[in-house]
């Protein structure tokens, strides 16, 4: 084989596996956000986890926290789900549903879009969630996670 050759099946090669991992890095693309009267500016990351599992359930000042979450399906909530809750789209959903079937949870509040969820949080007090950083405006507070 020549040299040409060999170099364009090794770009070919590499080309390929760029393509099928497009979302690689997509967590550092995600920002934990929350309504303006959220008392706290920054988590932990086990503290973001612990709430969207439901074992913190109130702010600093007893405000209740109202977590949502995107789709099972979607980008963003694998990656945030990964990156902090350390689960896949399906650990979580059947933990959901253990927690519901023991009375120990009710069911997470989804939004089909990023922005369906960026409004509910904007608009409902003690409210937490996650969108990508593309999505973000004044109406919201973005955490500082430690």
């Amino acid at each position: 084989m020549n040299c040409n050759k060999i170099i364009g099946l090794v770009t070919t090669f590499l080309v390929g596996i760029f393509l099928l991992f497009p979302c690689a890095g997509g967590a550092e693309d995600i920002v934990i956000i929350t309504h303006k009267s959220v008392p706290a500016d920054t988590l932990k990351e086990e503290d973001v986890k612990n709430i969207f599992i439901g074992k913190i359930t109130s702010w600093s000042d007893n405000q209740k926290i109202n977590f949502a979450t995107l789709p099972n399906d979607d980008d963003i909530h694998r990656a945030f789900l990964k990156k902090f809750v350390k689960r896949t789209p399906a650990q979580y959903s059947r933990y959901w549903k253990k927690q519901i079937f023991t009375g120990k949870g009710k069911t997470p509040k989804s939004f089909q879009t990023e922005r369906d969820l960026l409004e509910y949080v904007a608009s409902t007090r003690g409210a937490i969630g996650y969108v990508s950083t593309g999505q973000i405006t004044d109406d919201i507070k973005v955490l500082t996670i430690q």
